[in-house]
Parts: C-alpha cells; structure tokens; sequence
C-alpha cells in the first residue's frame, strides 16, 4: 500500500525547571512528527536550538535549493527513507551542507524511518538490516560531576545500584585544580571498583594539548576506556599528537560533525579511535548507516552520542543492534523532564546493565502527550 507522507509537525518544548545548566541542553527539545495519510506517525528529535529547527522545517522556499524541509516532504510518497534523506539534502544546499541544517534533516530522518517502519508493521531494527543483538550495554553519563568525595559517592551510588557497568564523567571547571582533580577521579575509580568501565567526556573544554597533558598520566593509571570530544574539531593538529601521546582510545564527531565527509581528514589523519555521531545531528539514521560502511574495513567502533530522550536512545540501540560488533548506549542521567517522561515504551536498564532492543513497531515508543502539553513552548 503506498503511504503519502502528509503534515509535518514541530513540537518545541521546554522544561519549566530549566535554568542555567552551563553544557547542558536536554531542558529544551524540539520534536518532529511526521503524519502520513495511513494514520501512522513517526517522531524524532534534534539535540539543537529548537526555533531554528523549527525555521528551517516551516520556512517557506526561497528557491530550487532553498526549500524548507516541511514542503519537500509534504505530498512525497514514504518508498525510501534514503530518498527522502537524498532530496532534503539536495534542496537546501544553498544554506546547508553541514551544520544546522542537517540537524533539521536528522531529526526528520529519523522520524521517517519510524514511521516507514510502523507503517510496515516492523521495529526499526528490521528495516535498516539485520539484527546481531537482543540487549546491548549501557553507559550512564554524569554532568555535572560533583566536586568533594562525599557527594561524588552519593551521586554514583544510585547509578551502581541500578546496575550500571560503564559511567561517563565530563571535565567541570574544578578541574583548574590538578590535585583535586586526582583526589576526585581517584576516589570515583575507588567507588565503582576495577571492573566498571570508566570514560572522560573533555566536552571541547580544553582548545590545545597542553592544557590534556596534565592529566594522562592519571587517566591512563586508573584505566578509562576513552578520552571524548578532546579540542575544538578544527584542531586538527592536537587530537594527532594527543594520540601518539596516550595509548587511551580518541573518541570524536559528538560536537559538530554532520556528514560523514567531516570524518574524512581525522581518519586519513588516523586522528581518532571511536566514531561518536550524534544521530540527531548528523543526518539522521540514512548518514550513519553511511559511516558504519565507510569505517567497517577500519576496525573502528562506532558509539553514537546520545544526550537527549529515550527518541535518541531507541535510534541509538535499533541501529546498533544492526552492527556486528557490540556498541555502548549512552544515558544520560538529566534531571529534566523532557528527558525522563517524554516518551514511553523503552525498556529499562536491566541487572547486567544492559538494555533490550525493542521488538515492537517503529521505534517502539510513544509520547507522553500530557507532558507536551505542559512544555509546549507558545509561538
């Protein structure tokens, strides 16, 4: 049966406990739904300003290549996912190729291959290949990290007991303070013992080498399994000498990268050890089977960034399920709503730390249309 892609709808949210959180964006959201003529809907999210997003969906064409996102889809028939990627791309070159446009793009395009697979009665996994896992493990990630010994371990010890295996702490501006640093990180490796995972979001916080050095040593003795997001992206040069520096992987391509061609240099430059693409911002679930292509003959892994809702996370395990090689889920441990209330239907973080991949339609998910309504933003 052809399905008609029919009305495209922006939901900008934010959460009325939203407040200044510094690197933190999961207290607004902006959630598209895509509506079909079937009666079928698909949803998805961009980790991205939500009133930009918002404009380039419902702006109206300013040329050929210039369209907003809302018409070229409007009346398409839902054949190919890829497609519809393809035309998006194609027909807002004139504003972009990278960037927040394709921020836009993902989070369509992630809400049209929910809908082409609820449409088909089938979860999303099915649709974009093969499954190779029923549960895939979790990795819970703490911003803030508090900064004394004691509150460090009443904010950790919740996460043990829910049966996380692998934390993800950020570098906070404490972190002036190198003694405190080896105090704090010391006693986090001390409180999850020595078979947890650990691993070090740098969140672009430092811009150069000199300001890593410091603390490799440390990090490398108390055994974290990955260094993220170390400088700006357009420091080439630093993520080439900090990993002939440090033997801990590199993990890049959560902050600013949007098409796969932006991983090129760091992989001709054998800059990087992890891919992290955030689906929500880098074109969707139609670029990262791409680079799941491109880096297989590589060896390297592939752990998409994912701080946002259980919409990011569902993306996350479909297509992971999908790749041979066991990938991590990222969870973020917000406080805010929007986070924790705006969907249902993912399953929780099981006793091994691991969660299942969802077999139902889609995604697997639904939204909480209350909460919508308390956190809509008005126009």
């Amino acid at each position: 049966m052809t399905v008609i892609i029919k009305k495209i709808e922006v939901l900008c949210l934010v959460d009325p406990t939203a407040g200044e959180h510094r690197f933190e964006g999961s207290y607004q959201n902006v959630v598209v739904v895509v509506h079909s003529d079937n009666g079928e809907i698909g949803i998805g999210e961009s980790d991205a300003p939500p009133s930009v997003i918002k404009s380039i969906i419902e702006m109206p064409d300013y040329n050929s290549l210039a369209g907003g996102l809302a018409n070229i889809l409007t009346g398409q028939q839902l054949d190919d996912p890829t497609r519809l990627a393809q035309e998006m791309y194609d027909r807002t070159q004139w504003f972009g190729r990278n960037g927040v446009a394709i921020h836009a793009i993902s989070a369509l395009d992630i809400a049209i291959w929910d809908l082409f697979a609820r449409s088909q009665g089938k979860p999303l996994h099915s649709v974009l290949g093969v499954k190779h896992h029923d549960r895939l493990p979790v990795y819970a990630t703490i911003y803030p990290l508090e900064d004394t010994a004691d509150k460090i371990t009443a904010q950790v010890a919740p996460l043990l007991e829910a049966g996380f295996r692998h934390l993800k702490v950020c570098v906070e501006p404490w972190w002036c303070d190198h003694d405190l640093v080896q105090q704090n990180l010391t006693h986090l490796r001390a409180i999850v013992g020595p078979d947890r995972g650990l691993m070090l979001d740098v969140a672009q916080e430092f811009q150069r080498l000199a300001q890593m050095e410091p603390f490799l040593g440390l990090l490398q003795d108390l055994g974290f399994n990955w260094i993220e997001a170390p400088f700006p992206l357009d420091n080439l040069a630093d993520h080439i000498k900090l990993k002939a520096a440090t033997s801990i992987p590199l993990g890049v391509g959560d902050l600013g990268m949007t098409t796969c061609k932006e991983f090129v240099p760091y992989l001709t430059a054998n800059a990087f050890d992890i891919a992290q693409p955030d689906l929500t911002m880098f074109g969707g679930l139609s670029e990262a089977r791409k680079l799941a292509s491109m880096l297989a003959p590589t060896g390297r892994r592939i752990i998409p960034h994912g701080y946002n809702t259980d919409i990011t996370i569902a993306a996350n395990i479909h297509f992971l399920a999908t790749l041979p090689d066991v990938g991590l889920i990222e969870y973020s441990t917000s406080q805010s709503r929007l986070r924790r209330e705006l969907v249902h239907g993912l399953a929780g973080i099981d006793a091994d730390g691991m969660i299942a991949v969802p077999d139902t339609f889609g995604l697997g998910l639904t939204l909480n249309q209350k909460l919508i309504a308390e956190t809509c933003a008005k126009a």
